[in-house]
């Protein structure tokens, strides 16, 4: 009852009241004894319940009785139990993310393909000059062709389709599309899965609808003639929806074109310094241009377009991320980057607003993330990775690799993979926000690496061809690649 007073105190004796000093004792079962210790003490209380056992109907030294079905049970599921909890404290230990060391993910190789001196291939020395994904990410398409030509081209172009078998989980051989000249670059549309483009040496442009399977009479588009001035397009790009609409509405404002519901704009650029924008449709023969942009026009000096890409689209951000959406940037032989703006009241304009300080040798590929709105990475010859923001003319990283390098591609901000040339490796990850190359292995094989694609349907798939003709295809676990905080912030 002490706890119900409100405080804690020490004991307190007191003097007892009773002065018969005889113990009280009862008859019944239970038996209660008061005693009195003496003046000045407290009161003790003992209280039996009644045991109803005698002394002599417990034998001390039988053991206690334990059902036999018990013992049998843990003989068996004991031993098993402690073996289970040994290997789980094992995998703990090897798995566990408190070690200094970086988990180490390792790419697994699912095929490789070699395509030197095969059917359609020519005399010529064979590379891979290009490798595209579909959107749905069961069909890949390789160009195959001569990497350097002294005057124009004299080869004949070809271009090898592949088609994912399920029950195999491989590709297999599934068509083939020839050309006169050399393909230097080809594109799958992202969206329309049977819809592919490409562009030669010799400037063309073709546009291929491949929903049957097979190239019949009719599935195939051709640019007007002269494009590009009849040289090599460097480079293609289809629109998101979005940025199709603007020109598409530009089709519509200054030319009074009507547009079609299945209309698609592609971008093309080429080594005359233009970049053309395309509307095509594939089932109504449409391949018209919209406009033409002669980058860096008003100086009279053409550069040779390598690279381009436009800026992503962000809606939903919040307005002091804003950025403006019709910027796009070319990357060029020189080195130079050009930062332009999205016009079409002419048929042929000069885009270009600013020149960023760019760098010393060819820019080899650019390319806007889709994490950071304004913020683009560009590679080039001399080995060296840069992060530009289009609000300012300087790059805000720059990364002086330590390997060759041919070709890059996203494979997840900030991550991007890079194509190698002369090293063991074949591919190599970086992370462009804190300039370190990410403990990836297994992406070895190839020879010098000619261009790269990655595919993010489901999970990621690498293709890279090399300039012998072999095409390898990885799958590589992006989930298990480990962030700290400053990886993902410059």
């Amino acid at each position: 009852m002490s706890g119900l007073s409100g405080y804690d105190s020490e004991a307190v004796g007191f003097d007892s009241v009773t002065q018969d000093k005889s113990s009280l004792v009862s008859n019944s079962a239970q038996t209660t004894e008061f005693s009195e210790q003496g003046i000045g003490t407290q009161t003790t209380m003992s209280k039996d319940e009644g045991c109803v056992v005698k002394p002599g109907d417990v034998n001390c030294n039988e053991e206690p009785e334990i059902p036999l079905g018990l013992n049998e049970f843990l003989r068996k599921v004991a031993p098993a139990m402690l073996e289970q909890l040994e290997q789980n404290d094992r995998e703990y230990l090897n798995d566990s993310s408190d070690s200094d060391e970086e988990d180490v993910v390792t790419a697994k190789l699912l095929q490789e393909i070699k395509l030197k001196h095969g059917v359609g291939c020519g005399d010529h020395d064979t590379s891979i000059l290009g490798v595209t994904w579909s959107s749905a990410g069961n069909s890949l398409a390789v160009s195959i062709g001569a990497m350097q030509h002294e005057t124009w081209c004299q080869n004949s172009g070809l271009i090898k389709v592949f088609m994912l078998k399920r029950s195999e989980e491989r590709f297999v051989h599934a068509m083939d599309v020839t050309e006169k000249d050399c393909v230097s670059v080809l594109k799958y549309h992202p969206k329309v899965a049977a819809l592919i483009a490409y562009g030669t040496t010799s400037g063309e442009i073709v546009l291929c609808n491949l929903r049957n399977g097979s190239l019949d009479e009719g599935t195939q588009l051709a640019s007007p003639s002269g494009c590009h001035g009849s040289r090599r397009v460097s480079a293609l790009q289809w629109a998101d929806a979005p940025l199709a609409n603007t020109f598409l509405l530009m089709q519509i404002t200054y030319k009074g074109k009507r547009r079609g519901a299945a209309d698609q704009v592609l971008f093309s650029a080429g080594c005359d310094g233009t970049l053309n924008a395309w509307q095509v449709n594939a089932d109504q023969k449409v391949f018209e241009n919209i406009v033409c942009y002669n980058i860096n026009g008003d100086q009279n000096l053409a550069p040779d377009i390598t690279c381009f890409d436009f800026i992503a689209s962000y809606p939903l951000r919040p307005a002091d991320e804003k950025v403006p959406d019709d910027v796009f940037v070319v990357g060029t032989k020189t080195g130079k980057i050009f930062l332009c703006k999205i016009k079409g009241d002419k048929e042929e304009v000069d885009p270009v607003y600013d020149v960023l300080e760019g760098h010393a040798t060819c820019v080899l590929d650019l390319a806007f993330s889709i994490q950071r709105p304004g913020i683009f990475v560009s590679i080039s010859m001399d080995s060296e990775l840069r992060v530009y923001d289009i609000n300012q003319g300087s790059p805000l990283k720059i990364v002086c690799l330590d390997i060759p390098v041919s070709c890059m591609s996203w494979l997840s901000p900030p991550c991007v993979v890079l194509g190698l040339v002369g090293c063991e490796e074949s591919l190599r990850v970086y992370n462009v926000n804190s300039g370190r190359a990410l403990p990836v292995k297994g992406m070895t094989g190839c020879g010098d690496v000619t261009c790269v694609a990655v595919n993010k349907f489901g999970s990621s798939r690498i293709a890279a061809g090399d300039s012998e003709g072999n095409l390898r295809i990885w799958e590589l676990p992006t989930r298990r690649i480990k962030l700290s905080d400053d990886d993902l912030d410059f």
